[in-house]
C-alpha cells in the first residue's frame, strides 16, 4: 500500500499536525481498518512517544471497543491506555482514534532468534503473558488473536501482549458476521474449527470465544517458538482428523517442565488447559524450582533440522534414544481424558530402567540375521540380472494445507503488525458479508459492480464476480460464495467494504 496518508481522508493528519492533544511525529503503517502514527503530547518535547491508531472508516466501532479493553485490562504486560477521541477532518468526517503506550522491542519470535534463549528465559516471558491474560479473563475479556507477532519483548525483558483490536468482552455487541471470530487460523483451537465446520452453512451461528481459546493460542506460540514449526493441521478440508504432535523435546533442547506446560496448553480438552491464573502460578513455581537443565540454550536437535523441501522435522527419537512423548490430546478426538506427557524427569528415568533382552537372545537373533543376509547375497549372485528399477519415492514431507498455514495474517485488528499483514489485500474482491458455504445472492449487494465485467470476471444474477477460484470447491469458506459447484468473490466498484456489520 502506498505511503500516501490521504488513504484515510484527503485531509488526513500529516507529520507536524495535531490530533486532539497529540502531535503527529510519523506515519508508520496502514491496513484495512486503520492507520498507526507515532505521536507525542503536543507542547511537551520531553514526553515519551505513544502509538496513535486512527480508523480508516468514519465512526468505526472497533476503536472505542479496543480503548475499553485497554482500560479494563491494565497490567504491565498490556499496552498502557492513554487516550481516545474523534478526529474531524476538514471535510467533516469523524474518525475515532485510540492512543496507547509505545512499546519498543522485538516481536517474540525475533526476540527468541536474536540470541540463544534458555528455557528459564522463555518461562519468565510466559509468566508475564499468563498474568496479562489472567487479568483480562478475570474482567470478562478475551484477546482472540494471541500469536508471536502480537507479543513484543522490550530490551529490559518485559513481554507485552499488543493488538487488542480483535478482542471482545462480556456484553460487547458483535462487530463481525462470520461463524468464527476474528483471529489467525494457525492459532485457533480444534473445538473452534470443529464448530465452524459443523455450522458452515448456518449464517446465524457464532462461536462464543472463551479464555481457553487464548490459552490454546499461547500453547501454539510456545511450540512454534521453541521447535521452529507449527503444529500439523487438525482438519482435512474442514472436518477434524487425528494428528500426531511431536513433543518439543524431540526437536529441541527444552527442559521437561516447559514442555509439559506447552503440551498442557495444547490439549484438545479445553478443561485440561486450566486457567491463565493457574498457569501464571505454575510457571512461577517452575522458574524457581527448575534445575540447571532450564538454563541450557534452546537449540534444535539434529533430527529437527528442516529438509530442503521444507518438510516437517524428522519424527525419529531424540538423541538420548528415548521414545517420543505423545502430545496432549493427540489421537482420539472423543471426550475422554486425553493422554498427557510426563511432566517430570522421573518418567524418563523409569523408561531407562526397562529390562533389556537376555544376552543369549540377542546373540541368537544376530546369528539368524547374519545367516539370512548371506543367503540373500548368494541368491542375488545366481539370479539373472534384470534392468534396475527406479527406487520407490519416499513419502512426501508433511505440508500444511493452505487453510492452516497460508493465512497467518490476522483477519481483524488494527495494531502495527495487523495493519501491515492485511495492507496488500486486493481491494476489488473484499466481500460485503463474510460467510461460509453461502450461495451467490439473487440480487447483488449494494455497491457491487454491474456488467459489463472486466477480464477474469463473470456476470451472475446481474453482478460481477471474480472466479471461479482455481482448486476451490464448495463449501467455499469465508469471503467466498458458491455457484454451480465453484467458488467466487464479489467485485465492487468503490473502496473495499467493511467486514463487520453495523454495531
Amino acid at each position: 500500500m502506498s505511503d500516501d496518508v490521504t488513504a484515510v481522508d484527503p485531509h488526513a493528519p500529516v507529520p507536524g499536525s495535531t490530533v486532539g492533544p497529540w502531535l503527529i511525529l510519523k506515519r508508520l503503517d496502514s491496513g484495512t481498518f486503520g492507520v498507526v502514527f507515532r505521536a507525542q503530547r503536543a507542547g511537551h518535547p520531553e514526553a515519551p512517544s505513544v502509538a496513535l491508531k486512527m480508523a480508516r472508516n468514519p465512526q468505526d466501532p472497533r476503536f472505542p471497543r479496543e480503548a475499553e479493553l485497554l482500560r479494563r485490562c491494565l497490567h504491565p504486560s498490556t499496552p498502557g491506555y492513554e487516550d481516545m477521541g474523534v478526529w474531524t477532518s476538514p471535510k467533516g468526517h469523524r474518525y475515532p482514534y485510540v492512543v496507547m503506550e509505545w512499546v519498543e522491542g522485538l516481536t517474540l519470535y525475533d526476540w527468541f532468534r536474536e540470541q540463544p534463549r534458555s528455557s528459564r528465559e522463555v518461562l519468565c516471558v510466559l509468566a508475564q503473558l499468563a498474568g496479562a491474560l489472567a487479568t483480562a479473563h478475570a474482567r470478562g475479556a478475551v484477546h482472540r488473536d494471541v500469536k508471536g507477532d502480537n507479543i513484543r519483548v522490550t530490551p529490559q525483558g518485559r513481554a507485552v501482549l499488543v493488538d487488542w483490536g480483535s478482542g471482545c468482552f462480556a456484553g460487547a455487541q458483535p462487530l463481525t458476521d462470520t461463524t468464527a471470530p476474528p483471529g489467525t487460523n494457525a492459532y485457533r483451537p480444534p473445538e473452534q474449527k470443529a464448530f465452524t465446520w459443523r455450522f458452515r452453512k448456518d449464517t446465524e451461528a457464532r462461536w462464543h470465544s472463551q479464555p481457553s481459546d487464548d490459552l490454546y493460542a499461547l500453547g501454539v506460540v510456545l511450540y512454534r517458538m521453541v521447535t521452529g514449526v507449527y503444529l500439523p493441521p487438525c482438519t482435512d478440508g474442514g472436518e477434524l482428523v487425528e494428528r500426531e504432535v511431536l513433543a518439543p523435546s524431540a526437536m529441541a533442547t527444552v527442559c521437561l517442565e516447559l514442555e509439559a506446560l506447552t503440551l498442557r496448553l495444547l490439549s484438545e480438552d479445553r478443561e485440561a488447559r486450566g486457567t491463565a491464573e493457574q498457569l501464571e502460578r505454575d510457571v512461577q513455581v517452575v522458574v524457581e524450582a527448575a534445575g540447571p537443565e532450564a538454563d541450557r540454550p534452546i537449540l534444535l536437535t539434529p533430527s529437527a533440522v528442516p529438509t530442503e523441501e521444507g518438510g516437517h522435522p524428522s519424527t525419529s527419537p531424540s538423541s538420548d534414544g528415548l521414545d517420543d512423548v505423545p502430545a496432549s490430546g493427540s489421537g482420539d478426538l472423543s471426550d475422554t481424558e486425553p493422554a498427557r506427557p510426563p511432566s517430570t524427569r522421573s518418567s524418563r528415568e523409569e523408561r531407562r530402567r526397562r529390562p533389556a533382552f537376555p544376552a543369549w537372545l540377542s546373540w541368537a537373533g544376530a546369528s539368524a540375521v547374519g545367516g539370512l543376509v548371506m543367503a540373500l547375497a548368494v541368491l542375488l549372485v545366481l539370479l539373472p540380472s534384470h534392468p534396475q528399477r527406479e527406487p520407490a519415492p519416499e513419502p512426501a514431507p508433511w505440508l500444511a494445507t493452505p487453510e492452516e498455514l497460508a493465512q497467518f495474517a490476522t483477519d481483524a485488528g488494527v495494531a502495527e503488525e495487523a495493519l501491515s499483514a492485511v495492507q496488500d489485500a486486493p481491494r476489488a474482491v473484499m466481500p460485503l458479508v463474510l460467510t461460509v458455504g453461502v450461495p451467490i445472492p439473487k440480487k447483488p449487494p449494494e455497491g457491487q459492480k454491474k456488467p459489463p465485467c472486466g477480464p477474469g470476471q463473470v456476470a451472475v444474477n446481474g453482478a460481477c464476480w471474480a472466479g471461479p477460484i482455481e482448486g476451490q470447491r464448495p463449501p467455499c469458506g469465508q469471503g467466498m460464495f458458491d455457484y454451480e459447484n465453484r467458488c467466487y468473490f464479489a467485485i465492487y466498484d468503490g473502496p473495499r467494504q467493511p467486514t463487520s456489520g453495523t454495531p
